[in-house]
């Protein structure tokens, strides 16, 4: 446990308690008290308190109700810690990313506490014992994908193993009050992992974990494997701790056989549709009693997308090829709009940006790391402008993917969406009052789209009719314009094909 991040005053006080009254004492003194309402400071002392937890002596079903006890410290501090994690860019600022790691690592130590009990036997009410522990296991799995970090060591086989136990229990004919079923969180777990969480802002993690815990019970797990629609399914190995492998990329080893389970959410995807289907009919989310999550048209968007993904796995269109250049990179839209309406943009460009190297590149994106410059900055879905040191090319890319496998570092997925931009100035002619919006100007890019586009920050569409200026050469060009489709959407920014229908030029 690294001491830089624990609060020592109380955690030299709690060790100081376990040496005169026992491990156990201290534990039970320490659990007694009310929680801290700061998670970087009650998540540090929860994850010493069970390491001292571990060190007592104490009979088994006693242990399972005090773990109890630790299991809804953890939960309630977590509640806490998401939506300030969701609240940060990447890389998370220090505090928040050791908070979150401490409190992945005492999740999964109670979900694997609770696994012990149940494979001796011990628990007395082991389908809620279960429960408890998958809940664990989701709520680790939610932490790490918000601070876009790898999973906790043994995390897969924790969960394939809560799951296997629980297929050999007896279930009990009635549900035990307030506890979960562990194969339906299960079932949560692995369509939240098929959406790809790595490509998806904390907002859209939780909006599908709404719509998941509603409905999965429509994912499929079976022992048999798959004859059809080989591209929805996947395979699990139950003593591995590996997550789900695409069966058409990687089969199973076949001498794995008893071994190996088959997952798909195909089935989730169809329900999906048909949801989708009867909210774009004109049916209210409310209404129907569906998620509120359907309400959001953005959300509902996001939700066709990963519909397609689980129906289908997505492959790889184009090759990559290795690099190891240097490159700078401007992070957002109102930074990126500043700097191109300067008229010298180059002057400001070394101190406003961030320093990555190219890891790899294909047809429409690139692979980065970071290597330095401002941090806290960057989700998917935001709008960053890229340059080689040696290169004129200004290049307008849209973040795809983020992982930050240690606190500080960061390394993205981007795709490409202009060679180019202009910073423009947009009034919307059908909109009152007329106020005047900052918008981007994306000429054509070959091959992916034959229309200039129209970047604007998410919501700042007033109407489909509009009055543009931007410079053009040497001179500033105003015209009208209109509004055609809309391209592409995220948290950060709405990208519009644009109609321009008359333009004059004059003098800047």
């Amino acid at each position: 446990m690294p001491a830089a991040h624990i609060a020592p005053p109380e955690l030299d006080a709690l060790l100081q308690s376990a040496r005169s009254e026992g491990p156990l004492q201290a534990v039970l003194d320490w659990l007694a008290r009310p929680a801290s309402s700061d998670p970087a400071h009650e998540a540090p002392l929860l994850a010493g308190c069970l390491a001292l937890f571990a060190q007592a002596e104490l009979e088994a079903q006693a242990r399972v109700r005090v773990l109890d006890i630790f299991h809804d410290r953890a939960l309630s501090c977590a509640i806490t810690l998401k939506p300030e994690l969701a609240a940060s860019a990447l890389p998370v600022p220090d505090a928040l990313r050791a908070a979150a790691d401490h409190l992945a690592g005492v999740l999964m130590q109670v979900a694997r506490g609770y696994l012990d009990a149940l494979r001796a036997r011990v628990a007395h009410k082991p389908s809620r014992a279960a429960g408890h522990a998958m809940l664990c296991v989701l709520d680790a799995y939610a932490l790490s994908t918000l601070i876009a970090a790898d999973l906790p060591a043994g995390f897969w086989s924790t969960a394939h193993a809560l799951l296997m136990h629980t297929r050999t229990m007896a279930m009990p004919a009635t549900q035990v009050a307030g506890s979960a079923d562990a194969e339906q969180l299960y079932r949560e777990l692995i369509a939240l992992d098929l959406a790809q969480p790595p490509h998806l802002t904390p907002a859209d993690f939780f909006n599908i974990a709404d719509y998941v815990r509603s409905y999965s019970g429509a994912v499929q797990i079976q022992i048999n494997a798959p004859h059809r629609d080989l591209d929805s399914w996947f395979w699990l190995d139950d003593e591995s701790d590996r997550g789900p492998v695409p069966l058409l990329r990687s089969p199973p080893d076949t001498e794995r056989g008893s071994h190996i389970l088959y997952c798909s959410c195909q089935r989730l995807g169809q329900v999906l549709a048909h949801h989708l289907d009867l909210i774009d009919e004109g049916g209210n989310a409310a209404d129907l009693y569906l998620p509120g999550c359907l309400g959001q048209v953005r959300t509902r968007r996001l939700l066709r997308r990963l519909q397609a993904r689980w129906m289908a796995m997505p492959r790889r269109q184009f090759a990559r090829r290795e690099r190891g250049m240097a490159v700078r990179m401007l992070i957002g839209f109102d930074a990126i709009w500043q700097l191109l309406d300067k008229r010298d943009p180059a002057a400001e460009w070394g101190n406003q940006t961030t320093g990555w190297t190219l890891l790899n590149d294909s047809a429409n994106g690139f692979a980065l790391r970071m290597d330095n410059g401002p941090t806290g900055l960057i989700r998917p879905g935001m709008p960053v402008l890229i340059k080689g040191s040696g290169s004129r090319t200004w290049m307008i890319c849209v973040v795809r993917w983020a992982r930050s496998a240690h606190a500080g570092a960061v390394d993205v997925g981007v795709e490409l969406l202009s060679h180019g931009a202009q910073a423009a100035t947009v009034v919307f002619s059908d909109a009152e009052p007329r106020t005047t919006v900052h918008a981007l100007r994306l000429p054509p890019l070959p091959r992916q789209r034959a229309h200039p586009a129209l970047m604007l920050p998410s919501g700042d569409a007033r109407g489909r009719e509009l009055l543009l200026a931007h410079m053009s050469g040497p001179g500033c060009r105003l015209g009208e314009a209109r509004l055609s489709d809309l391209d592409l959407q995220t948290q950060a920014f709405e990208l519009y094909e644009l109609d321009e229908l008359t333009a004059a030029s004059g003098r800047g």
